[in-house]
């Protein structure tokens, strides 16, 4: 059964033994769903730039990349933390694997 995220709930990120990626502990507030890799900035134009950098770089004529990149991908408002990180967008693969 494929987990089901709701715009407007809060999710708890795994630690990083349990799925892989280091998110900063503490409460993760949905924001948006959008089918395929997000056309326009929703606070700034860096933020595509980052998401672009951080999740699809590196994966260019893979199966991983194509998937990621036509399908959903979730906008995140961040607990507070050390690293300055606001808001994000994560595509679902990796939603999947961090949020509880």
């Amino acid at each position: 059964m494929t987990k089901q995220f709701e715009v407007g709930a809060s999710y708890q990120a795994k630690n990083y033994r349990d799925s892989g990626y280091n998110f900063p502990k503490g409460e993760y507030h949905l924001k948006i769903i959008q089918e395929g890799f997000p056309e326009k900035p929703v606070n700034d134009e860096e933020e595509l730039v980052i998401a672009e950098e951080q999740w699809l770089e590196g994966l260019e004529g893979t199966d991983q990349y194509k998937t990621d990149l036509e399908g959903n991908w979730y906008y995140f408002e961040f607990p507070l933390n050390d690293e300055g990180v606001e808001c994000m967008w994560i595509p679902e693969s990796v939603v999947f694997d961090v949020f509880e």
